[in-house]
């Protein structure tokens, strides 16, 4: 038994010590006779008694009648220093296609269907600006508006799913009653962007504002006597967008 020991020692001081030779801050694998492997750095070695290993933040001491062997981790340096993920450049330019519903709120509120698009540029890998027009269809009234829009979109990250802060705004004619009918429309909004092969997923929900020209009757007993006023019609509005 005491050869037997005395073997083991030699053999685990030949490997510590080549061990060592190679790199301090190595990673070695230690398998104990109970079948636990134990990964991590040998930083004390007591022959014929014990092995002391270092593993993340945790230090363990086994004895070396315990040991069955001791090898060197051959991807220890691919798991010292890990190559990071190279994250997706977004394209320099890009096109942005969405549709939304919003819900009447507010004292003027009407229900809307939106169509948006927009093309743009990213400036950096979070901020994006671009120029658009869209659809803004009332169907309370029937009445069809095309926006002008200044859009910008702020990106948290470039991850697979990534959280965004929206904006859009600018001027609607309005193309069912009249040209001189049109208002200022305002729709900010936040979301999350979800990647796809070639493209982005986009869903968001916003509060848009759009002013709109109400006709109001001045006279109950004179129907002919109304007068036009601006008012901006809100909706709470929610879209799925298409980014490429």
């Amino acid at each position: 038994m005491k050869l037997k020991s005395s073997i083991l020692a030699i053999l685990l001081l030949v490997t510590v010590g080549s061990l060592f030779a190679q790199s301090t801050s190595s990673k070695e694998i230690v398998y104990l006779k109970n079948g636990s492997i134990i990964k991590g750095t040998i930083i004390e070695w007591i022959p014929n008694e014990s092995i002391t290993i270092q593993a993340n933040d945790n230090i363990f001491v086994f004895k070396i009648s315990d040991i069955d062997r001791v090898k060197r981790d051959l991807n220890s340096s691919n798991l010292e220093n890990p190559q990071p993920k190279a994250k997706v450049k977004p394209s320099i330019y890009e096109s942005n296609i969405s549709l939304g519903y919003g819900l009447e709120s507010g004292k003027y509120g009407l229900n809307v269907f939106c169509f948006n698009w927009v093309y743009g540029k990213n400036l950096n890998a979070n901020h994006y600006v671009g120029i658009g027009t869209g659809i803004r269809h009332f169907e309370e009234i029937n009445m069809t508006m095309v926006p002008l829009l200044l859009d910008w979109r702020y990106r948290i990250n470039q991850n697979e799913i990534s959280p965004f802060v929206r904006l859009s705004s600018g001027y609607s004619l309005n193309v069912s009653n009249g040209i001189d009918n049109s208002g200022f429309l305002i729709d900010p909004r936040i979301g999350m962007d979800f990647k796809l092969k070639n493209s982005n997923l986009s869903v968001d929900i916003g509060y848009q504002t759009q002013q709109v020209a109400f006709f109001v009757i001045l006279d109950p007993f004179n129907p002919t006597y109304i007068a036009k006023v601006y008012r901006f019609s809100e909706a709470l509005k929610f879209s799925v967008g298409l980014s490429f």
